[in-house]
């Protein structure tokens, strides 16, 4: 096998010799540059203001605490004072459920709305309105869902799902459908509106609330509804409502019937009978 020292340098050639590897110098110690003055120092300020070509007359003071003027053509991350200038609160949209203007008169019960559009069905195809109208009037039962944020009225075959927020039909459903996704715990809802009046004027729950089928008919007149006798309904419907109605039995027999007279007009039209 052949030399490669023999092949790579002649026979009797000296060897060629390796070039030293520069070393970097040691970084200064602070024992060797005590007593230097900082570069800083010696570095004179640049004066802006000076004509190109020519050094300054006199040099700007290196002690000046004021800051200098930014760079031409750099951003300045400066904040800038604001000004708050008194502006008139405007008015609340017509359809607004909740405002922040403490002076809106506007009771919050808002009259049930139903729009083919928002409501999402589950095997009927079409809606029937007078349907829906008395399902969610005269429910024979009904619960909460979604966190509170809907109700369900049900009554035969039919189940209206009603939004809280502005009373809203969002939904209408077979009965054996809506039984079959209720949740196994809800709570019963048949008189939101009568659990949530709060007590009463003279401090007992129910001193608002007419006492007797008469003064129910006198407060409902007075408001300016509608009162149609039937066979064995009343037919309560209001002008300013076209659509919508309550029935409303004409023999009563339970003892909170003006109560629950009360709840369902609240629930339908939005006008509270209450005082």
């Amino acid at each position: 096998m052949p030399d490669r020292r023999s092949a790579a340098t002649p026979a009797g050639a000296a060897p060629t010799p390796r070039k030293p590897v520069a070393q970097k110098p040691a970084p200064p110690t602070p024992r060797a540059l005590a007593g230097r003055p900082t570069p800083a120092s010696r570095v004179r300020p640049v004066d802006w203001t000076a004509v190109p070509g020519r050094r300054p007359e006199v040099e700007p003071p290196a002690e000046a605490e004021t800051p200098s003027a930014p760079l031409p053509g750099r951003r300045t991350r400066t904040r800038r004072r604001t000004i708050e200038v008194p502006r008139p609160l405007p008015a609340p949209p017509p359809e607004a459920v909740h405002t922040l203007d403490a002076d809106d008169e506007r009771p919050l019960p808002r009259p049930l709305r139903i729009r083919e559009e928002n409501i999402r069905t589950v095997g009927p195809g079409a809606v029937d309105a007078e349907r829906v109208v008395h399902t969610v009037a005269d429910p024979e039962d009904a619960w909460t869902a979604d966190a509170g944020t809907s109700d369900h009225f049900l009554r035969g075959d039919l189940v209206v799902q009603v939004r809280r927020a502005d009373n809203t039909v969002i939904g209408v459903f077979p009965t054996r459908y809506a039984l079959a996704v209720r949740p196994s715990e809800y709570e019963p809802a048949l008189d939101v509106a009568e659990s949530a009046a709060g007590p009463g004027a003279r401090g007992g729950r129910g001193t608002r609330h007419p006492t007797s089928r008469r003064e129910l008919m006198v407060r409902m007149r007075a408001a300016g509804f509608v009162i149609v006798p039937g066979s064995t309904h009343y037919r309560v419907s209001h002008p300013d409502h076209p659509g919508l109605f309550v029935p409303l039995a004409s023999t009563p027999s339970d003892r909170r019937y003006t109560r629950h007279a009360v709840t369902q007009i609240r629930r339908v039209f939005g006008i509270d009978l209450r005082r």
